[in-house]
């Protein structure tokens, strides 16, 4: 589910200037990308979506799963560098033995480290409460047939993202690894994202 996210991701990312002042470090030129981004009362608009297709053979049997991820946020710079946002996520999966879906929805807080005119590093920190449906097909062995089922479960996860960033006037893209768990023991994953 969206605790153990196993995909690349593609992230588009819009950054408004209203209200944004500037803020200079030792590296950073005034009136840059950088300077700007993260000022207070800033709004960071950015969605992650990615896709997973996958075609497997083995002793003469095929199989295929697919994998979506998308992932929109809204993150607001309430001091200089200190962001307080929010996602929804969706990821879905499926194969030809059933599909799993989780749905998942939280807060998340930011910091962003200017260190180049262009580059900032962003970690980010949230929790999501997540839903989850699994589905499975039913299965027919030689005369017998296995009734499928259909099961859901919801946890909560913790959700870190530390991605460096790159910075245009209006937009931003990041690469940097992406660590969803569930808080409820499961195995947690760490996943490169790009997030453009």
């Amino acid at each position: 589910g969206l605790a153990g996210v196993s995909v690349l991701a593609l992230v588009l990312g819009v950054s408004s200037r209203a209200q944004a002042q500037e803020r200079v470090g030792a590296a950073v030129t005034p009136g840059s990308a950088v300077s700007i981004f993260g000022s207070p009362g800033q709004v960071a608009i950015s969605s992650e979506a990615g896709a997973v297709l996958t075609h497997t053979s083995l002793s003469g049997v095929d199989g295929s799963s697919t994998t979506f991820v998308f992932r929109p946020g809204v993150d607001y710079f309430v001091i200089r560098q200190l962001s307080l946002g929010a996602f929804f996520g969706v990821e879905h999966q499926s194969a030809t033995t059933g599909s799993t879906t989780t749905i998942g929805v939280g807060p998340r807080v930011g910091y962003d480290i200017a260190f180049s005119d262009r580059f900032s590093f962003w970690p980010k920190a949230g929790l999501s409460f997540n839903s989850t449906s699994v589905k499975v097909e039913d299965v027919q062995l030689g005369a017998v047939t296995i009734p499928g089922s259909e099961t859901s479960s919801s946890g909560l996860a913790l959700n870190l993202f530390a991605p460096i960033m790159f910075h245009t006037n209006h937009y931003f893209a990041g690469l940097g690894p992406a660590l969803d768990t569930d808080l409820s023991g499961e195995d947690s994953q760490w996943v490169w994202t790009r997030h453009i």
